[in-house]
């Protein structure tokens, strides 16, 4: 049964509408530079509300991107949201045939917000797999800088499990990459350093090595991020 036949966005449209707070949500929409609506619900509270939608979709056994599509679609922020929630509440279920299917989603109304949700996601579809590594580097060069990130950071939560040389060329790449504009150069450079202080948090000797030998090619901005935990 797919889980759009036990709720429908109708629904969570009317729950998350009762509790808006207008004033809340034009400081969330400043916040992110006006790009999105919301209604104005810190995300506690959000939470809260969803968990009624949640738990109806982890009792479905398969994955309903149609539905997926049309949360990440939608006009309010906080419905984006929940399609993340839905997805890391179903996150068991997916598989590295499902690569593409994520990458659908990640290209729709993309920002930091989501991005940096997703490419965790993704990370977790084929550690130590080759195809999926394939799929990894591929990603890495792609035009469109919200898909080079999640490339970046897909591996953040590995750990001890890091594939440094994975690593290493992914941020080499991107790094002959120029920049569009103002915003492609802070995002790459921001993951850029968001990805390795992650892993100096395990390896700081590597990370430590890394920037001293691409100091002349790495920004302040990625360097400050990278250092946070490395004397």
């Amino acid at each position: 049964m797919k889980i759009s036949k036990m709720f429908t966005i109708k629904d969570l449209e009317r729950t998350l509408k009762s509790q808006a707070n207008p004033e809340r949500a034009i400081a969330m929409a400043s916040y992110m530079r006006n790009k999105f609506d919301f209604y104005g619900i810190a995300a506690p509270l959000r939470h809260d509300l969803s968990k009624p939608f949640i738990k109806k979709a982890k009792a479905s056994s398969i994955i309903d991107w149609q539905l997926l599509t049309e949360l990440f679609s939608h006009k309010y922020r906080e419905i984006n949201y929940f399609g993340l929630d839905l997805l890391k509440s179903q996150s068991h279920l997916l598989t590295i045939d499902d690569f593409e299917n994520l990458i659908s989603l990640a290209e729709i109304r993309p920002w930091w917000d989501t991005i940096d949700n997703i490419d965790s996601i993704i990370g977790r579809l084929g550690y130590g797999n080759k195809d999926f590594e394939r799929k990894i580097l591929d990603l890495a060069e792609n035009e469109n800088f919200w898909l080079r990130r999640i490339a970046i950071g897909h591996q953040r939560k590995y750990k001890d499990k890091t594939n440094s040389k994975l690593l290493e060329l992914i941020i080499k790449t991107n790094l002959k990459i120029p920049a569009k504009d103002k915003d492609e150069k802070f995002f790459i450079d921001k993951a850029i350093g968001w990805a390795l202080r992650e892993y100096s948090k395990t390896n700081p000797a590597w990370v430590r090595s890394f920037l001293y030998h691409q100091a002349n090619d790495l920004s302040g901005l990625t360097i400050r991020e990278a250092s946070k935990y490395v004397e």
